[in-house]
């Protein structure tokens, strides 16, 4: 008869599957972490695209995108030709080609900074507004395929066109809820969004057409549009002039950084210590220092020294919304 035994005493057994689940977790953790910075550096901060349409059916579009992260390169197709195409950046000249087909690959090698992420792509193309029995008909695709935080889409319709009535159904898409105001000459459509995943289409379509007014009325209603505007002007200047509030007037000329900075104090309760600024909005720290320098300089915050960091104060309770 024989007798088995265990090799290794039940202890080191023990011990031996304590380090192997630790090296599990660890191998999990690291590919966890390899996922997500893969996804955080394809997000984009910001994305807005405006489209001016003229009489003529010509869509003149400026693509303005913020990455969340430097990116070395980008692809981005256009159903249909373009024309007179150019790239600006802040950060400089970038390289980028076209290859038309039927439809229009644009592929950019960047050379972005963590302080300059920001490029601007401007086209102009015919084949965007459709003639469909007497209305026009905007079908456009812009998706990016990539995490947006924040997205705008504005379209100003030529002069003498207007968004087709509402008993018609999908006059405008993605989605039919959107901001519909007038300058006085032309309509202008716009949706804004924020957290729009990368599965998510942005394919903006609007159908407009031809406003018929009688000649008399035309008139009438030019000069009272002109009238309006000068009342509205005169208006803007008094109140801004004699009743807006000091403060309400320098909260109003803040840029996007000093805007979220501030928010990000007020959000804290008034007081905040600028580490904690540079942790939330994974800006730099020489970054973070400029913005609050300008802030301080506008008479927004102040900053008091606490130790080897900065404690950033809203300057007036007032502030405090």
């Amino acid at each position: 008869m024989f007798i088995v035994r265990n090799f290794f005493p039940t202890e080191t057994i023990a011990e031996q599957n304590e380090t192997i689940s630790i090296f599990a977790f660890a191998v999990f953790s690291i590919i966890f972490l390899t996922f997500f910075v893969a996804v955080a550096y394809a997000q984009v901060q910001f994305y807005g695209v405006n489209v001016d349409i003229d009489d003529k059916h010509k869509s003149t579009v400026q693509m303005t995108i913020t990455f969340s992260q430097p990116v070395k390169e980008f692809n981005f197709t256009i159903i249909g030709s373009i024309q007179k195409f150019g790239v600006n950046s802040t950060s400089g000249s970038q390289n980028c080609i076209l290859k038309v087909t039927g439809i229009t690959v644009i592929s950019c090698k960047l050379n972005l900074t963590q302080e300059k992420r920001t490029i601007i792509l401007s086209f102009e193309t015919f084949d965007f507004v459709k003639d469909l029995d007497g209305k026009f008909f905007l079908d456009t695709d812009f998706s990016l395929t990539r995490n947006i935080e924040q997205l705008s889409m504005t379209v100003r319709l030529p002069e003498g066109k207007g968004i087709v009535s509402e008993d018609v159904p999908n006059r405008i898409s993605f989605p039919e809820v959107a901001n519909i105001i007038s300058d006085g000459r032309h309509i202008i459509v716009n949706w804004r969004f924020t957290q729009t995943p990368a599965t998510q289409p942005l394919k903006f379509q609007v159908l407009y057409e031809t406003i018929i007014l009688p000649p008399l009325f035309d008139i009438r209603i030019r000069y009272a549009i002109i009238a309006g505007a000068a009342i509205g002007l005169v208006s803007t200047f008094v109140y801004l002039r004699y009743f807006r509030k000091p403060e309400k007037l320098i909260l109003s000329v803040l840029d996007e950084y000093e805007r979220k900075i501030f928010d990000l104090i007020v959000a804290a309760g008034g007081t905040v210590n600028q580490k904690k600024i540079v942790q939330e909005t994974n800006l730099s720290k020489a970054k973070v220092s400029r913005v609050v320098k300008s802030l301080v300089g506008r008479g927004v915050i102040e900053v008091e020294r606490m130790g080897r960091t900065n404690k950033l104060k809203v300057l007036k309770r007032k502030f405090m919304m």
